[in-house]
């Protein structure tokens, strides 16, 4: 059975692109009436393919000039979900991505400036995690490709 088919896969490429959409537009660039848009919306987000509609920063913007990714690695003795939930409360982790093979984890920080980062990453440290890499945002590309994929799945 077929969670999704290409209607979907084009109302979600629309939705990734601007979640703001009306579903008349969405409706009238893809042929069908806004009610059926609705309906697909509502019945991906029942099955969980829609979990959250947010919003994309501009961390420049907001004065967070400095943004790193931090790949890390657990003590083997750890309780792995234990840490990784103290890492996602800390202000400067904007996200935390639980990965296979070395290194076991990818951190996202944001901050003001280095004293900010370098802040985060004692505490990184002090969690007695091991710090395989880090790796300053110059640009970020893509942000939208999610969206080309689905177009192409749709086909």
């Amino acid at each position: 059975m077929k969670i999704v088919d290409y209607k979907d896969l084009k109302i979600l490429s629309e939705l990734i692109g601007n979640a703001k959409t009306p579903l008349a537009k969405i409706g009238r660039k893809l042929h069908v009436h806004p009610n059926v848009v609705a309906y697909r919306i509502n019945k991906m987000t029942r099955q969980g393919i829609i979990k959250d509609y947010t919003v994309e920063l501009d961390f420049e913007k907001l004065g967070l000039n400095e943004q790193v990714y931090v790949g890390l690695s657990l003590p083997s003795n750890s309780e792995r979900e234990k840490i990784l939930q103290q890492i996602i409360t800390m202000p400067q982790t904007m996200k935390v991505i639980s990965s296979l093979g070395s290194p076991e984890s990818i951190i996202f920080l944001v901050g003001k400036n280095k004293a900010e980062i370098n802040d985060a990453i004692s505490r990184l440290r002090n969690l007695n995690v091991k710090i395989e890499y880090t790796a300053s945002v110059i640009k970020t590309y893509g942000n939208k490709s999610t969206g080309n994929f689905l177009k192409l799945l749709a086909k």
